[in-house]
């Protein structure tokens, strides 16, 4: 199906692991892609600067990493005019956005979906100033707790290092005032906490609202206005979306395609786990601006599935 691809690697992952993976799924590859150009990223920026270099001579960039090679290449592949079919192969602590698409997060798994029975899917990007995410943007309590994750924790404890750096953050609540732009309204208000969200899930846990789509042309904004160990049990133990957005008191909700942020003072910005700084933000939506390989499952195997 694809004449020419791309399968870009973390080469600061567990050597031995990512050796046994690339030994098991380059076979495969070949066979599905003829023309094959295997890079290895040796630090940050390499995979996007691939991206950027290759991405419209290819059929199919296949990226195999977590969070953060997603978002590298992303950023490489989102700005060009031509874009190739996107294939994820998960590789990393939380996985957050192959989650949100629904994909195997076994990367031999994913990888046999190249030649198997997929489909592409078209999702939406966002792009935040010059940059884009494909999963969520915070400022405020999200940006604090995962800019306060310890690397070590991370990888040995996964999502539960999410939620002790969050508990950390939460004892010294920093509030901030911002002016919120959308269309012809603007206001001012005050929060300790601004997510917008793409992807449905953020370190492994899916977020409580109904209404996200990863393909429905919307963000969901949340602003939250007080936090507090009721919030984050309101989040972390939320059984179904209904209860959580009956209940919820704390926390304004609402969709939008486009919207600006301006800070009252510059601050820490996290896109899909990459920190950034800055006062002025203007979010724009990019409706199904990227292919994506997922699974061809049936209504009936989706259900069970849930």
């Amino acid at each position: 199906m694809y004449k020419s691809g791309m399968l870009i690697y973390n080469g600061n992952a567990g050597q031995k692991e990512v050796k046994k993976t690339l030994s098991q799924i380059i076979g495969p590859i070949t066979l599905a892609i003829p023309s094959l150009l295997l890079l290895k990223t040796e630090k940050p920026g390499d995979a996007e600067r691939f991206c950027r270099q290759h991405g419209e001579q290819m059929d199919i960039v296949i990226v195999m990493g977590g969070d953060g090679t997603v978002h590298e290449c992303v950023n490489g592949l989102a700005a060009l005019e031509t874009r190739p079919v996107v294939s994820i192969l998960p590789a990393g602590t939380c996985n957050d956005f192959a989650r949100a698409l629904g994909l195997p997060l076994n990367s031999k798994q994913a990888a046999e979906l190249i030649a198997a029975d997929s489909i592409e899917r078209a999702v939406d990007i966002v792009k935040s100033n010059d940059r884009y995410f494909d999963n969520f943007w915070g400022t405020g309590l999200i940006a604090e707790a995962s800019q306060n994750i310890d690397e070590q924790t991370k990888g040995t404890f996964g999502k539960l290092s999410y939620y002790v750096s969050a508990i950390k953050s939460l004892s010294d609540q920093d509030r901030f005032t911002f002016t919120l732009k959308m269309e012809d309204q603007k206001s001012e208000k005050e929060a300790v906490m601004i997510l917008i969200l793409n992807g449905g899930f953020i370190g492994t846990t899916e977020f409580p609202v109904s209404t996200i789509e990863i393909d429905d042309g919307l963000l969901d904004v949340l602003i939250v206005r007080e936090a507090g160990f009721v919030l984050l049990k309101e989040i972390l133990t939320a059984k179904t979306t209904m209860t959580w957005e009956e209940n919820q008191t704390s926390i304004e909700h609402f969709q939008t395609a486009s919207l600006t942020i301006e800070l009252s003072s510059p601050r820490l910005v996290d896109l899909d786990g990459e920190h950034y700084k800055g006062k002025i933000h203007k979010i724009e939506l990019l409706r199904k601006h990227l292919r994506v390989l997922v699974p061809n499952i049936t209504a009936d195997e989706a259900e069970k599935t849930n």
